[in-house]
Protein backbone atom coordinates (compact mmCIF):
# COMPACT_ATOMS: atom_id res chain seq x y z
CA UNK A 1 0.00 0.00 0.00
CA UNK A 2 2.88 2.39 0.77
CA UNK A 3 6.04 2.96 -1.25
CA UNK A 4 8.17 3.18 1.86
CA UNK A 5 8.02 3.68 5.62
CA UNK A 6 8.17 7.48 5.25
CA UNK A 7 4.79 7.41 3.54
CA UNK A 8 3.52 4.97 6.17
CA UNK A 9 4.71 7.43 8.82
CA UNK A 10 2.74 10.20 7.10
CA UNK A 11 -0.38 8.02 6.93
CA UNK A 12 -0.24 6.84 10.55
CA UNK A 13 0.36 10.36 11.85
CA UNK A 14 -2.55 11.72 9.83
CA UNK A 15 -5.10 9.10 10.87
CA UNK A 16 -3.94 9.50 14.49
CA UNK A 17 -5.36 13.03 14.35
CA UNK A 18 -8.43 12.04 12.36
CA UNK A 19 -9.38 9.47 14.99
CA UNK A 20 -8.95 12.03 17.77
CA UNK A 21 -10.79 14.93 16.15
CA UNK A 22 -13.58 13.74 13.87
CA UNK A 23 -16.95 13.20 15.53
CA UNK A 24 -18.78 9.95 14.64
CA UNK A 25 -20.77 9.84 11.41
CA UNK A 26 -19.24 13.02 10.02
CA UNK A 27 -20.03 14.15 6.50
CA UNK A 28 -16.57 14.44 4.92
CA UNK A 29 -15.25 15.58 1.55
CA UNK A 30 -11.78 14.43 0.49
CA UNK A 31 -10.98 17.04 -2.14
CA UNK A 32 -7.62 15.56 -3.20
CA UNK A 33 -8.51 11.93 -2.67
CA UNK A 34 -5.89 10.43 -4.97
CA UNK A 35 -6.72 6.74 -5.15
CA UNK A 36 -8.68 6.88 -1.92
CA UNK A 37 -6.49 5.73 0.98
CA UNK A 38 -7.91 8.26 3.44
CA UNK A 39 -11.39 8.19 1.93
CA UNK A 40 -11.73 4.44 2.42
CA UNK A 41 -10.20 4.54 5.89
CA UNK A 42 -12.74 7.14 7.00
CA UNK A 43 -15.66 5.37 5.32
CA UNK A 44 -14.70 2.17 7.16
CA UNK A 45 -14.87 4.20 10.37
CA UNK A 46 -18.52 4.96 9.66
CA UNK A 47 -18.20 8.45 8.18
CA UNK A 48 -20.10 9.58 5.08
CA UNK A 49 -17.31 10.32 2.62
CA UNK A 50 -17.33 12.10 -0.72
CA UNK A 51 -14.13 11.24 -2.58
CA UNK A 52 -13.13 13.54 -5.39
CA UNK A 53 -9.97 14.42 -7.28
CA UNK A 54 -8.89 16.49 -10.26
CA UNK A 55 -7.29 13.48 -11.97
CA UNK A 56 -9.91 11.34 -13.72
CA UNK A 57 -7.66 8.28 -13.63
CA UNK A 58 -7.63 8.45 -9.83
CA UNK A 59 -11.41 8.56 -9.78
CA UNK A 60 -11.58 5.56 -12.11
CA UNK A 61 -9.30 3.63 -9.74
CA UNK A 62 -11.47 4.49 -6.75
CA UNK A 63 -14.61 3.40 -8.59
CA UNK A 64 -12.98 0.12 -9.57
CA UNK A 65 -12.23 -0.92 -5.99
CA UNK A 66 -14.51 -3.60 -4.51
CA UNK A 67 -15.45 -1.44 -1.52
CA UNK A 68 -16.27 1.66 -3.59
CA UNK A 69 -19.91 1.38 -2.51
CA UNK A 70 -18.84 2.38 1.01
CA UNK A 71 -18.28 5.92 -0.25
CA UNK A 72 -21.21 8.32 -0.39
CA UNK A 73 -20.06 9.88 -3.65
CA UNK A 74 -17.13 9.65 -6.07
CA UNK A 75 -16.56 12.42 -8.56
CA UNK A 76 -14.07 14.60 -10.39
CA UNK A 77 -13.57 17.97 -8.70
CA UNK A 78 -11.17 20.88 -8.67
CA UNK A 79 -10.00 22.36 -5.36
CA UNK A 80 -10.20 25.79 -7.01
CA UNK A 81 -13.89 25.40 -7.86
CA UNK A 82 -16.11 23.24 -5.66
CA UNK A 83 -19.28 24.81 -7.01
CA UNK A 84 -20.95 21.41 -7.44
CA UNK A 85 -21.16 21.29 -3.63
CA UNK A 86 -23.38 23.50 -1.49
CA UNK A 87 -22.12 26.00 1.04
CA UNK A 88 -21.84 24.87 4.66
CA UNK A 89 -22.40 21.25 3.66
CA UNK A 90 -19.56 19.18 5.14
CA UNK A 91 -18.51 18.57 8.73
CA UNK A 92 -14.94 17.97 7.58
CA UNK A 93 -13.08 19.22 4.50
CA UNK A 94 -9.80 17.52 3.57
CA UNK A 95 -7.69 19.50 1.11
CA UNK A 96 -4.57 17.39 1.34
CA UNK A 97 -2.52 17.88 -1.79
CA UNK A 98 -3.70 21.01 -3.57
CA UNK A 99 -1.69 23.74 -1.86
CA UNK A 100 1.77 22.59 -2.90
CA UNK A 101 0.68 22.46 -6.55
CA UNK A 102 -0.58 26.05 -6.51
CA UNK A 103 0.93 29.52 -6.40
CA UNK A 104 -0.24 31.97 -3.74
CA UNK A 105 -3.30 33.08 -5.71
CA UNK A 106 -4.33 29.46 -6.23
CA UNK A 107 -3.65 28.57 -2.61
CA UNK A 108 -5.97 31.33 -1.48
CA UNK A 109 -8.70 30.18 -3.86
CA UNK A 110 -8.43 26.57 -2.66
CA UNK A 111 -8.62 27.69 0.97
CA UNK A 112 -11.60 29.93 0.18
CA UNK A 113 -13.48 27.08 -1.49
CA UNK A 114 -12.70 24.71 1.39
CA UNK A 115 -14.07 27.26 3.84
CA UNK A 116 -17.19 27.82 1.72
CA UNK A 117 -18.28 24.16 1.67
CA UNK A 118 -17.43 23.56 5.35
CA UNK A 119 -20.11 23.90 8.01
CA UNK A 120 -19.75 26.38 10.83
CA UNK A 121 -17.65 24.76 13.57
CA UNK A 122 -16.49 22.18 11.02
CA UNK A 123 -12.92 20.94 10.62
CA UNK A 124 -10.65 21.79 7.69
CA UNK A 125 -7.37 20.00 6.97
CA UNK A 126 -4.58 21.16 4.64
CA UNK A 127 -1.21 19.67 3.80
CA UNK A 128 1.71 21.79 2.65
CA UNK A 129 5.37 21.37 1.75
CA UNK A 130 7.75 23.60 3.64
CA UNK A 131 11.23 22.20 3.09
CA UNK A 132 12.96 23.43 -0.05
CA UNK A 133 15.24 20.38 -0.07
CA UNK A 134 12.40 17.97 -0.72
CA UNK A 135 10.84 20.30 -3.29
CA UNK A 136 14.15 20.42 -5.18
CA UNK A 137 14.21 16.61 -5.29
CA UNK A 138 10.75 16.32 -6.82
CA UNK A 139 10.33 16.23 -10.59
CA UNK A 140 7.21 18.37 -10.82
CA UNK A 141 6.54 22.01 -10.01
CA UNK A 142 5.77 22.49 -6.33
CA UNK A 143 5.26 25.54 -4.14
CA UNK A 144 6.42 25.79 -0.56
CA UNK A 145 4.91 27.44 2.50
CA UNK A 146 6.57 27.92 5.86
CA UNK A 147 4.52 26.96 8.88
CA UNK A 148 4.10 30.68 9.59
CA UNK A 149 2.87 31.42 6.06
CA UNK A 150 0.36 28.57 6.38
CA UNK A 151 -0.82 29.95 9.70
CA UNK A 152 -1.13 33.45 8.23
CA UNK A 153 -3.25 32.17 5.34
CA UNK A 154 -5.54 30.38 7.77
CA UNK A 155 -5.97 33.55 9.82
CA UNK A 156 -6.75 35.50 6.65
CA UNK A 157 -9.74 33.24 6.07
CA UNK A 158 -10.92 33.35 9.67
CA UNK A 159 -9.88 29.82 10.60
CA UNK A 160 -8.98 28.77 14.13
CA UNK A 161 -5.85 26.65 14.31
CA UNK A 162 -6.01 23.40 16.25
CA UNK A 163 -2.80 21.70 15.16
CA UNK A 164 0.13 22.46 12.86
CA UNK A 165 2.44 19.48 12.68
CA UNK A 166 4.84 17.60 10.45
CA UNK A 167 3.97 14.14 9.21
CA UNK A 168 7.34 13.06 7.84
CA UNK A 169 10.84 14.43 7.31
CA UNK A 170 11.57 14.37 3.61
CA UNK A 171 15.33 14.39 4.01
CA UNK A 172 15.37 11.13 5.96
CA UNK A 173 13.37 8.84 3.67
CA UNK A 174 16.14 6.30 3.24
CA UNK A 175 16.93 6.14 6.95
CA UNK A 176 13.29 5.67 7.96
CA UNK A 177 12.65 3.13 5.22
CA UNK A 178 15.69 1.16 6.42
CA UNK A 179 14.24 0.66 9.90
CA UNK A 180 12.94 -2.77 10.83
CA UNK A 181 9.42 -3.05 12.23
CA UNK A 182 10.49 -2.75 15.87
CA UNK A 183 12.71 0.24 15.15
CA UNK A 184 9.98 1.88 13.11
CA UNK A 185 7.46 1.39 15.93
CA UNK A 186 9.81 3.09 18.40
CA UNK A 187 10.46 5.88 15.90
CA UNK A 188 6.71 6.45 15.52
CA UNK A 189 6.31 6.69 19.29
CA UNK A 190 8.96 9.40 19.45
CA UNK A 191 7.58 11.14 16.37
CA UNK A 192 4.10 11.39 17.88
CA UNK A 193 5.60 12.98 20.98
CA UNK A 194 7.47 15.71 19.08
CA UNK A 195 5.34 16.25 15.96
CA UNK A 196 4.03 19.67 17.10
CA UNK A 197 7.30 21.06 18.46
CA UNK A 198 7.88 24.32 16.55
CA UNK A 199 11.59 23.68 16.13
CA UNK A 200 10.89 20.24 14.70
CA UNK A 201 8.03 21.20 12.39
CA UNK A 202 10.29 23.44 10.31
CA UNK A 203 12.67 20.53 9.61
CA UNK A 204 9.90 18.26 8.35
CA UNK A 205 9.04 17.75 4.72
CA UNK A 206 5.24 17.73 4.85
CA UNK A 207 3.12 19.88 7.11
CA UNK A 208 -0.39 19.00 8.27
CA UNK A 209 -2.54 21.96 9.31
CA UNK A 210 -5.82 21.26 11.08
CA UNK A 211 -8.26 23.96 12.06
CA UNK A 212 -11.85 24.90 12.67
CA UNK A 213 -14.27 27.14 10.84
CA UNK A 214 -15.88 29.54 13.36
Amino acid sequence: MFRDKSRLMEYLTTIHYFDRLFIPNSRIIDVCAGTGSYSFYLANKGHFVTACDLVERHIDIIKSKPNANKLSDISVCNALDLSQFNENHFDVVLCMGALYHLDLKGQKKAISESVRVCKSCGIIVFTYLHTQEIIDRLKNIFFSLTRYEMEALAIEYGLEQKHNIYTFSGGYDEIISGLNDEEFSKHMEQHLLTREDSSVVETGGLGLWIGKKP
